[in-house]
């Protein structure tokens, strides 16, 4: 597959197939994110691979919590849209059915610029979702828990020797074929 075409043909997935994701594929996506660029070369990731059905069972559990703390939200920002919010509603309580979610922090919590490590990690989940698009993986990356405030709670349960939780991604065998959302106008100047 052409760069390109990743780039371009790359979906947020939100509900998948039972199909597991081989030991072998999962580890060419982590692979790929452990090489994206990073500022100063800090490599300031930390990758939780949660993919034992406990574990994801455990993960749901909580995903449930973050979408009945965001909901207010979902419902004010997305009026005019119910459907939307009741997709975002069994996504998160479900995670879309994943057989791996892979949770993202920074490597460690005292990072005298926040920014640049933020970016670093940013470029290394891009780098996982392009890579599971090669290989036929789908992936939906999820802020959700910052946004409900559960961030500290996830690190805490998960990485409680890392640094801040960055997001979390599902990934799984696509059940559907998202369409592309439209590109909205003016998010660019060349001068």
């Amino acid at each position: 597959m052409e760069t390109r075409d990743a780039i371009i043909g790359r979906r947020s997935v939100r509900r998948y197939t039972e199909q597991p994701i081989s030991d072998a594929d999962l580890q060419d996506i982590i692979t790929a994110g452990l090489y994206a660029p990073s500022a100063v070369d800090l490599q300031p990731w930390y990758f939780v691979v949660v993919r034992s059905p406990e574990k994801l069972e455990e993960l749901r559990e909580f995903m449930s919590e973050v979408y009945d703390r965001t909901e207010p939200v979902l419902l004010k920002r997305f009026a005019k849209h119910p459907a939307i919010v009741a997709e975002t509603r069994v996504f998160l309580k479900s995670l879309g059915d994943s057989q791996c979610c892979i949770l993202a922090f920074l490597y460690k919590p005292d990072y005298p610029d926040k920014r640049v490590v933020m970016q670093s990690t940013s470029a290394a989940i891009q780098n996982m979702l392009l890579a599971a698009y090669d290989k036929g993986v789908g992936s939906c990356w999820m802020t959700a828990a910052l946004s409900a405030g559960m961030d500290e709670d996830l690190r805490l349960k998960y990485a409680p020797e890392q640094g801040d939780f960055i997001a979390a991604i599902t990934f799984g065998y696509p059940s559907y074929t998202p369409k592309a959302p439209r590109r909205k106008d003016g998010r660019y100047e060349i001068i």
